[in-house]
């Protein structure tokens, strides 16, 4: 597999997300999921994706399922990342990064995620310029 860059990610349109994006939105998901608690909730790579599918997509409250086991509450369903169009790929990795740089933003007390050299790379960045000192 080549190294991704920006422009691999940064397509638009109303087609379906093309592989390339969802290397990188899956590499980005694995880094928040490494590095980042969501308000105090660690979240899988699978539940980053799925959070921001459901935000890109629209959520929608519905009744949970009722086990008998007092009262059922409610779910989110969203939808799978596998639906996003090229564009709304695009954002949501835009959002993911901003989400990872800027968790304070999000009113998560954490440092910035440290994105791997997969992401890095998509991004247009060097990782050898991120690495630690020795």
């Amino acid at each position: 597999m080549s190294a991704l860059k920006p422009e691999d990610w940064q397509d638009r349109g109303e087609g379906m997300m093309t592989t390339k994006q969802q290397r990188m939105l899956n590499a980005i998901c694995g880094d928040l999921a490494a590095g980042l608690s969501w308000h105090g909730q660690r979240l899988t790579k699978d539940d980053w994706r799925h959070m921001v599918a459901g935000t890109m997509l629209g959520w929608r409250l519905m009744p949970a399922i009722d086990r008998g086991q007092g009262a059922p509450g409610h779910i989110m369903l969203g939808g799978s990342s596998m639906k996003l169009t090229k564009s709304l790929a695009c954002d949501a990795i835009t959002v993911l990064v901003h989400i990872g740089d800027h968790p304070e933003e999000q009113g998560i007390r954490a440092r910035p995620v440290r994105w791997s050299d997969t992401v890095l790379l998509g991004l247009g960045h060097n990782p050898s310029d991120f690495a630690e000192a020795a």
